[in-house]
């Protein structure tokens, strides 16, 4: 008998209600409250009215969940806010210290934080609109992300529809996809019956299943969420502190850490570290630290953020797992600007569920300041549990051991080795034809942060440059299908792909294309800092040392750097190409105001109203120019709350003082 549709409307409202309530249930609190059977039940109901009906299926229904393959890979999306990454503490010196900071920022004898375990996860910025799962967009670089809308929506413990009665029209959210340690195992004892590769943690797996192009796949694989932030929310609820957002929107039935904890003093925060270190190995999920927050938004507002991290955060990690092996030989790699970096080769160890078989001597001088030598018995960490690093020497079990010598040629080239002077650094200086560095800084040119090419893996760019097909990063702009689509490993759609990839990345910003050049110690703020002081490459490629020195944040070191870069022949032969193949660079049009010409600004302490990067721009947009340090030749100092020596020094020079309200009433 055919099915009422009026009926079935109904019907359907109350089915997905309940399954979407058993649902968080059952993968949320882990508290089902039908037996599976009954679950089912209901479950095939809804699918055959929707069978019957398939214009009454809506996104929140819980059949919806898998989506179909995405044929052009994953879209760039920019975040609304960024998602910073946070500054570490490495030992109770470091947490202590930036405690106190805060309190000394603040002027305030007391601060509530919120600490919560440090998930090692996949970090995800999760939009809600009108009540209904919208999108997710993994970190990226901060500021663009991917759009894995289709493989988190697999996630069964997360709501596609938020629970209660008034919820929010707009809620941005930050969390963590992880995948619990048992499923981890499960999925690699499954790989070794089939005689396959294995992952070498939960966190690889996790983000490897969240840019699985087939949602199919994604879903099959058993991941867990957990909401730790709200990052924008209706009017009505903006003034909560980050405890109240929690709480909040675990009433909408999404999964908040059970762990998280209020803390109000420096002994409480100590003793929440050892409780939690200590529970660490009795966790379904990997943590490697806590994180303290300052709860109160208006505090975190005072205190601002740099451009990586916020300030009013931090990460305290735990120490470091560690295992006993030997050390077998050292080999030496050759980095991208040509640093030869010794690496150990060890007696693989199982460390914290991952075989280690190498780890970074980091320099000469560290070698020889731990006196390790091939042969020994050495204490291996898994520095922050990722990076592996030789701690210290077993010299009770030394024997037959031979000292760690720097080779006099690049282990690559052959090129003479060179020792910069004053520092422990040996450098291949065969810039432009040493494989290895040329494989690196292409690597680097093809980055996200940089052009952004997808599918130009390492793998790829050793082939095309055994094929001779290219020599530097200028020349992927020189390739064509004909000389793709014989290559090993490149069919006809692989080519298409990355030719798409390379056309799509000549329209860049700016500061973009200045990063992606890897000058030596120019990161992307750098980059950026240095795209809002010029109006062409032209013009930055002429531009002295003094006057790059006279930018805010770049220093000596770093203006030689970007100096001898341009000065090169080779590099402007490069960027010349690059213009010629048709790189278009799109550049900063920044409506200045010549209020604050010829002033200078040196700013010192916290502030009520503005956050430092906010006073900074403010200055900027208006034509003054901001130093670090006072002098004859500033102007102002912007004085805020708790300044530092700054202000004795401008009291001693006579340098005129405004205040945020004051510097507010100049424009």
């Amino acid at each position: 008998m055919p099915l009422d549709k009026a009926f079935s409307i109904k019907r359907l409202k109350i089915l997905k209600d309940k399954i979407n309530i058993y649902n968080q249930q059952y993968h949320t609190y882990d508290n089902p409250e039908v037996t599976d059977k009954e679950y089912d039940t209901l479950y095939l109901e809804l699918k055959s009215i929707e069978k019957e009906f398939p214009d009454l299926i809506t996104t929140d229904s819980p059949s919806n969940r898998i989506g179909s393959k995405l044929l052009g890979g994953f879209n760039k999306v920019n975040h609304s806010k960024p998602m910073l990454s946070l500054n570490n503490a490495a030992n109770d010196d470091e947490f202590t210290n930036f405690y106190k900071k805060m309190h000394e920022d603040l002027d305030i004898r007391k601060i509530i934080f919120f600490a919560e375990p440090k998930f090692d996860g996949l970090a995800i910025s999760i939009t809600y609109k009108d009540g209904l799962y919208h999108s997710a967009i993994t970190r990226g670089d901060g500021n663009i992300g991917e759009d894995v809308t289709a493989n988190v929506k697999t996630i069964k413990s997360l709501p596609l529809k938020l629970l209660g009665k008034n919820t929010p029209k707009h809620l941005v959210l930050r969390a963590e996809v992880y995948m619990t340690i048992k499923e981890f195992e499960a999925i690699n004892n499954n790989l070794k019956k089939l005689k396959m590769k294995t992952f070498a943690n939960p966190r690889n797996i996790a983000a490897g299943t969240i840019r699985q192009l087939d949602p199919e796949v994604a879903s099959k694989r058993n991941l867990q969420i957990f909401f730790h932030g709200v990052i924008d929310i209706d009017n009505a609820y903006a003034n909560e502190s980050h405890s109240e957002g929690l709480n909040r929107i675990t009433h909408y039935g999404l999964q908040v850490c059970k762990h998280n904890k209020i803390i109000t003093s420096l002994a409480e925060a100590r003793k929440y570290f050892d409780y939690i270190n200590d529970l660490r190995s009795t966790l379904p999920y990997e943590i490697d630290g806590i994180v303290f927050k300052v709860n109160d938004y208006s505090l975190r507002k005072k205190i601002g953020y740099t451009s990586k991290a916020p300030k009013w955060s931090i990460a305290y990690k735990f120490q470091s797992i560690e295992a006993v092996t030997i050390l077998k030989d050292v080999s030496f790699q050759v980095g991208r600007t040509g640093v030869i970096t010794p690496v150990a080769e060890l007696k693989p160890i199982l460390i914290g569920g991952v075989t280690v078989r190498r780890a970074s001597l980091h320099n000469m001088d560290e070698i020889k300041k731990k006196d390790i030598r091939i042969g020994d018995y050495v204490f291996v960490k898994r520095a922050g549990d990722v990076i592996p690093d030789i701690d210290r020497v077993l010299f009770d079990k030394r024997k037959n051991v031979k000292r760690i010598i720097i080779p006099k040629i690049c282990p690559s080239c052959n090129t003479s080795i060179i020792k910069i002077s004053n520092q422990s650094i040996y450098k291949c200086p065969n810039n432009h034809d040493c494989q290895p560095q040329i494989i690196q800084t292409i690597q680097h040119f093809a980055s996200r942060k940089a052009m952004n090419i997808d599918g130009l893996g390492e793998g790829i760019i050793v082939l095309l440059i055994k094929n001779k097909l290219i020599s530097n990063y200028a020349d992927l702009y020189n390739l064509s299908k004909n000389k793709l689509v014989n290559l090993d490993r490149m069919g006809d759609l692989s080519a298409d792909n990355l030719l798409k990839s390379i056309e799509k990345s000549k329209d860049i910003e700016f500061a973009k294309f200045i990063y992606a050049l890897g000058i030596k110690e120019v990161g992307y703020t750098t980059a950026n800092i240095i795209s809002k002081h010029f109006t062409s490459i032209d013009k930055l490629m002429l531009v002295g040392i003094n006057t790059l020195e006279d930018i805010k944040d770049i220093g000596p070191i770093v203006a030689k750097n970007i100096h001898d870069f341009f000065t090169d022949i080779y590099n402007k032969n490069i960027i010349k190409k690059l213009l010629n193949y048709g790189i278009c660079i799109k550049y900063k049009r920044i409506k200045k105001h010549n209020k604050f010409k010829n002033y200078t600004f040196v700013i010192t302490g916290t502030f009520n109203n503005y956050s430092r990067k906010e006073l900074e721009e403010i200055i900027d947009s208006n034509g003054g120019k901001i130093s670090n340090s006072i002098s004859k030749n500033t102007t102002f100092l912007l004085l805020g709350n708790n300044p530092g020596s700054k202000h004795k020094k401008a009291k001693d020079l006579k340098t005129r003082v405004l205040t945020e309200k004051e510097l507010i009433k100049l424009l």
